[in-house]
């Protein structure tokens, strides 16, 4: 508390040591409405006070995040956790985190983003809090499986397994990370025993994407992971394809790789390499 501050009321009192006892930093008043009322009969004004403080900053009406300093000038938001549980907690819809958000959950980033990527079978909008926002990326039934619960969050919340994080992303490299990155990610979870070549490769040809099957089958043996052959036999009939989604036509002119059939790109290659 900053210095020459008047000391909160009981009713802040109270919410902030029931949120330290439950580890939590996010408040929000439909799920935590019942016992918030045992503690005030005016909930929104005693809210108001403590928003009032600095004590709790909005994220969204009706969810709010504790400040770690209550004289700051907005709300630190270096870990994104409470940001994703304020807005997944109370989603009423399937869904998954995926892409660049579940490679940096799982450690294969180095990087954090201040977006959220969540995986939803039907289009709903973005949702911004503070400097960070939460986006729904609408896929296909079809591509809708392999997540797994993950309760490293103050709630329980749904994160795609490693191998599907993986498959996602090489997918939708733009909502993950450069190519070579994504690629490197393959090798540390390899490297690191997070990674299961063969749930990799079954998810892969469950998901269906031939040009998919190419891509991962060429960095699978770039980086000598084991299991690639039934992807060997799910390639599509098509020549060559780039190494990244959306190639240009210049590729053309490159080397193609005869087992994976993609075109060799040496900047990706080379990059991919040297990140090892």
């Amino acid at each position: 508390m900053a210095r020459g501050r008047p000391p909160g009321s009981a009713f802040e009192s109270s919410v902030l040591q029931r949120l330290r006892e439950e580890r939590r930093s996010t408040l929000d008043l439909r799920m935590d409405g019942a016992w918030l009322a045992s503690l005030s009969k005016n909930i929104p004004d005693s809210i108001h006070q403590m928003r009032k403080r600095g004590t709790l900053r909005t994220l969204q009406r009706g969810r709010y995040l504790v400040a770690s300093d209550p004289g700051a000038a907005c709300p630190r938001l270096d870990d994104l956790d409470p940001v994703a549980d304020a807005v997944l907690a109370r989603l009423n819809i399937d869904y998954y985190i995926s892409w660049h958000s579940a490679l940096w959950h799982y450690g294969l980033l180095d990087q954090q983003s201040r977006r959220v990527y969540v995986a939803v079978t039907a289009r709903k909008r973005p949702v911004t809090l503070g400097l960070a926002s939460v986006r729904f990326v609408t896929v296909t039934a079809r591509k809708f499986f392999g997540r797994t619960p993950a309760q490293e969050f103050e709630w329980p919340v749904w994160m795609a397994s490693v191998e599907k994080a993986l498959i996602d992303s090489f997918d939708r490299p733009r909502i993950a990370a450069p190519l070579p990155v994504i690629a490197n990610a393959l090798r540390i979870a390899h490297r690191d025993g997070l990674l299961d070549p063969e749930r990799l490769v079954a998810d892969a040809i469950r998901f269906g994407s031939p040009n998919l099957n190419r891509r991962l089958g060429f960095f699978m043996d770039l980086y000598d992971i084991p299991g690639v052959a039934p992807l060997a036999l799910r390639l599509g009939r098509s020549y060559a394809v780039p190494l990244a989604p959306g190639g240009l036509p210049q590729e053309e002119r490159l080397r193609v790789n005869r087992r994976w059939r993609v075109y060799e790109d040496p900047a990706i290659i080379g990059t991919a390499l040297e990140l090892k």
